[in-house]
């Protein structure tokens, strides 16, 4: 808390001090006297340059639903949460796919938490975007990115994201003040430098990542809740935590060196480009840690089944890894093999484990015209994941504005370290789980057909030993497969005056027990445009909402910080949310009503069990980007 304390003045000196530098080429002056350029910022995958690609991905810096300021309504929904900001997060649609390495396997905040995938900004022009929500019981959001070419070798790059919330059914209860907020901290570096012959290059980044959010159990009924005020409020709760946190934190750094012999370049002519090169060596190194805590200063016997002294959990991950590897460019084909050694250490209660892990890694692309294949491929050696591999594929053609994708994959993987071995005050488990199979197909087509956007995509998957956490705080293994059909479909329309979109998510699990998934999702939204004052300000009004059907919903355990299988059926609310956004030149500015129609019909209105969705609340959003 100190350390966040510390750092908060200074970022708030830079908001201002990029701001001012801003603010009269790009938001006071309208007239025709200043024009307005946007800035170009376009980002290449790290990932890419490994396979000597030099593809870029342009940045949005459009008008384009930018007061969404809770991104997991982007990227997991359908989901259930906790109602706020920031809380653990089970999203319902997505694959059981899993990586070849060593976990832990607490993902309940994976949503929010960046990943630690490299990006090398490509500008121009130093840009900045500045984003600010503000919400009624002291809800803030906070982002910033910046990317500069400091020099024409030289680039750099940051994200950072900052979550702060009150838990509103806390917010009258005395002298449990220390329980009200939820917050989340995000910070993401990227740098870039290469030789004026591009035969030596690094690519660095940092990731830093921290939660810590109260744990309340949720409420009985929200009603009910509404209509006690301040320790009454507690008879009213499942589960009583007046003093439990959890606490999630992430630290990754890694360095990717290439050295790249030939090239066209002469002491006459330099020739900075990636295309210029058939073949690299690189060295990627890599330092993380993860530490989760749950601490809980006043247990409850009724949420542990016995009773407890005040304890705290402490599981703490470190890794160092290095990898080694060359690729070959033999057009059309780029071939990438590697091998990596990882060494672990996990500190679990007092128990201290070291495990060495080898893996060989290959990939390979083959690209021609508007057809293309990738594929990758793991294999552990030794280790932890001996014996575990995957093997991944996809094809795509495109042709004019008709896309088309097909996709396969099969994996063995040994179970997260966490699902194996658990040692704590609130539960034990010491497992010998069979390892765990996924195979998946799919595909994917689009087509863009005047101002109408048409987007499928179905998918097979079956995991075999899929590990999942029973009704008992327990965790348990099946013995067959189970299989996860997916159908998802999605229209857009966008005109100059008017626009729709939606999206439909049919799923058909076969074991509704161990892997529970609504049948059915929806989202909408509708809205219109227009311009005003000479055309110099856009405005947008619409409204959105977004529902799935019921099932029995898992249900969250804060000390296992897994999402529990239940038998308890659970209907979502479908919220309805007005907004209005406005643009000039690279200033947005929104308001939306959260869930306008909360109280019309009924009162039950819930995000999870026990949790209800957040109740109406007007939410300010703003967005600036800045170049110079």
């Amino acid at each position: 808390m100190k350390r966040d304390r510390a750092i908060r003045p200074f970022l708030v000196l830079a908001i201002l001090l990029m701001a001012h530098s801003g603010v009269n080429a790009q938001l006071l002056d309208t007239s025709d006297v200043h024009l307005f350029k946007p800035v170009e910022v376009s980002i290449l995958q790290a990932e890419d340059i490994t396979t000597l690609g030099h593809d870029t991905i342009e940045l949005d810096t459009q008008l384009n639903l930018f007061y969404n300021y809770y991104p997991a309504y982007d990227r997991s929904f359908p989901m259930l949460d906790q109602g706020q900001e920031a809380t653990p997060i089970l999203p319902l649609n997505s694959s059981l796919v899993r990586e070849v390495n060593l976990n832990l396997g607490t993902n309940h905040m994976a949503p929010y938490f960046y990943d630690n995938t490299i990006h090398v900004y490509q500008t121009p022009r130093p840009f900045t975007s500045l984003t600010y929500s503000q919400g009624p019981l002291e809800f803030i959001n906070v982002g910033v990115t910046h990317a500069q070419q400091i020099s024409k070798r030289l680039s750099f790059g940051l994200d950072y994201r900052r979550i702060k919330n009150q838990n509103r059914y806390y917010s009258n209860l005395q002298n449990l003040s220390s329980v009200r907020m939820g917050n989340l901290f995000n910070s993401k570096f990227y740098t870039n430098y290469y030789t004026a012959n591009r035969k030596y290059e690094l690519v660095a980044s940092y990731v830093w990542n921290k939660s810590k959010n109260a744990e309340t159990g949720g409420v009985s009924n929200d009603t009910v809740f509404n209509t006690l005020s301040g320790r009454q409020k507690e008879n009213n709760i499942p589960a009583r935590y007046t003093n439990a946190f959890n606490t999630h934190a992430q630290n990754n750094f890694k360095l990717t060196q290439y050295f790249r012999p030939g090239g066209k370049s002469t002491d006459s002519t330099l020739d900075m480009s990636l295309a210029q090169f058939r073949n690299q060596f690189f060295i990627t190194t890599q330092f993380r840690s993860e530490r989760v805590e749950f601490e809980d200063g006043n247990p409850d016997s009724l949420n542990y089944g016995y009773s407890l002294q005040a304890f705290r959990d402490s599981i703490h991950l470190r890794t160092l890894s290095n990898e080694l590897g060359y690729t070959v460019k033999l057009d059309p084909v780029t071939v990438s093999a590697s091998a990596i050694h990882s060494y672990n250490k996990v500190y679990l209660n007092g128990i201290v484990d070291f495990l060495n892990n080898i893996y060989l890694q290959a990939k390979a692309k083959v690209k021609i015209k508007g057809f293309s294949i990738n594929g990758k491929g793991k294999l552990g050696v030794l280790g932890y994941n001996l014996g575990d591999y995957s093997i991944d594929g996809e094809a795509a053609f495109q042709i004019n504005s008709f896309a088309l994708k097909a996709h396969v994959l099969s994996q063995l993987v040994e179970p997260n370290f966490l699902e194996q071995q658990m040692y704590s005050p609130a539960v034990v488990w010491n497992n010998t789980f069979q390892k765990i199979s996924v195979n998946r197909l799919g595909g994917e087509a689009k087509i863009t057909i005047g101002n109408h956007h048409l987007n499928g995509r179905a998918s097979v998957e079956t995991i075999g030993n899929l590990v999942y956490y029973t009704n008992e705080r327990e965790i348990a293994q099946t013995s067959g497969l189970t299989t996860l059909l997916q159908i998802h479909a999605d229209y857009a329309f966008a005109s100059k005056y008017f626009g729709a979109h939606t999206t439909v998510i049919l799923q058909q699990s076969s074991n509704q027990t161990v892997l529970p998934r609504p049948t059915t999702a929806a989202t909408g939204n509708i809205y219109t445009r227009f311009r005003l004052f000479q055309k110099n300000l856009g405005i947008e009004l619409g409204a959105r909402t977004f529902w799935y059907s019921s099932f029995n919903s898992p249900t969250y355990t804060p000390y296992t910080r897994q999402w529990h299988t239940t038998d308890q059926r659970f209907e979502m609310t479908a919220p309805i949310n007005p907004y209005v956004m406005a643009k000039v030149k690279s200033f947005f500015f929104g308001l939306e009503m959260f869930h306008v129609q909360q109280g019309w019909a009924t009162d039950a209105y819930y995000s999870a069990p026990h949790f209800p969705l957040m109740p109406r609340s007007l939410r300010l959003n703003f967005r600036w980007d800045l170049s110079n």
